[in-house]
């Protein structure tokens, strides 16, 4: 595995959040899709670095393994916030959640959970087609995952998206389980749309992907359709995607053959649908939390 500190230094940003032009909030309300490049610092990289490090370590239930014991199985890690030094930090005071305040339009931001994915070895299979959406208990606009990957990759091994597709269907999510032998097997199995076989179809799709440096950002929509590439040839693919929710956000039910993603025991108990989406597990990061700006003073 290639070493973080190997990769080459990029200078600090006068204003990090000069990045997120006017264009920027256009283009990612239409596509859902944007591609930053070099948009944080490698000191922020080096959080997520030894972040991701503590929680493979961990023991963590809320590690899985996609394939398990086939070929190309690969590791996917949720909400590990609350337990990792790290992500606290990365999340608190870095201008992540500063960007996605300017590009959502809102004032507050929430973390709806972190997500990691580690495809190692020397070969890993694709993510199958999919949209987030379908997996979360909420509804609203303003929502965006910010995808960032520690290690270099050509396109063809980093995440595949289908601009707009935000603004069409809501599919159901693929099943894990069954992933393997159909990648189209709906998760819920009711009441939501079959996913198509896109990448059985590719040529009937605007499908998009970026060659990708570290410290480059992607930001898309949790209802955009996209699968992540496989990786060849040794290739190392160490990725946070860090899911957050501005103040239109409400809690909003999914078929109820299956919990909704990742497991939130008492949620449902608590909130009705149209509820401003308040949790416990979902912590707010702007306006930073007073007792987090005092740690700095």
């Amino acid at each position: 595995m290639q070493a973080l500190n190997a990769a080459p230094y990029v200078p600090v940003r006068d204003d990090p959040l000069g990045i997120i032009t006017p264009e920027v909030i256009e283009t990612y309300s239409r596509d859902g899709v944007v591609f930053l490049k070099q948009a944080l610092d490698p000191e922020w990289l080096t959080l997520i670095d030894y972040g991701i490090r503590r929680v493979q370590h961990s023991g963590s239930p809320n590690i899985q393994t996609f394939f398990p014991g086939e070929p190309g199985e690969f590791q996917d890690m949720v909400r590990h916030f609350a337990v990792t030094p790290e992500f606290q930090r990365l999340l608190y005071d870095s201008p992540i959640a500063d960007m996605a305040a300017r590009v959502l339009g809102s004032e507050n931001i929430w973390l709806l959970f972190d997500h990691i994915f580690v495809k190692e070895g020397p070969f890993t299979r694709r993510t199958p087609w999919h949209q987030d959406l379908p997996y979360y208990p909420l509804a609203g606009e303003q929502i965006v995952s910010m995808w960032i990957t520690l290690d270099p990759l050509p396109k063809e091994e980093s995440l595949e998206l289908i601009p707009g597709s935000h603004r069409r269907i809501m599919y159901d999510g693929f099943s894990p389980a069954d992933a393997g032998v159909d990648p189209t097997k709906g998760f819920y199995g009711k009441e939501l749309p079959r996913l198509p076989d896109i990448e059985a179809e590719r040529e009937k799709w605007n499908i998009v992907s970026f060659d990708v440096t570290p410290g480059d950002v992607l930001l898309l929509h949790p209802g955009v359709l996209h699968g992540g590439g496989q990786t060849t040839n040794g290739r190392c693919r160490r990725t946070l995607s860090v899911r957050l929710y501005g103040d239109d956000i409400v809690f909003a039910t999914r078929p109820d053959s299956r919990p909704t993603v990742p497991l939130t025991p008492g949620l449902k108990l608590k909130l009705k649908p149209g509820d401003p989406l308040r949790s416990p597990y979902y912590p707010r990061l702007r306006p930073l939390p007073p007792a987090e700006a005092a740690l700095w003073e």
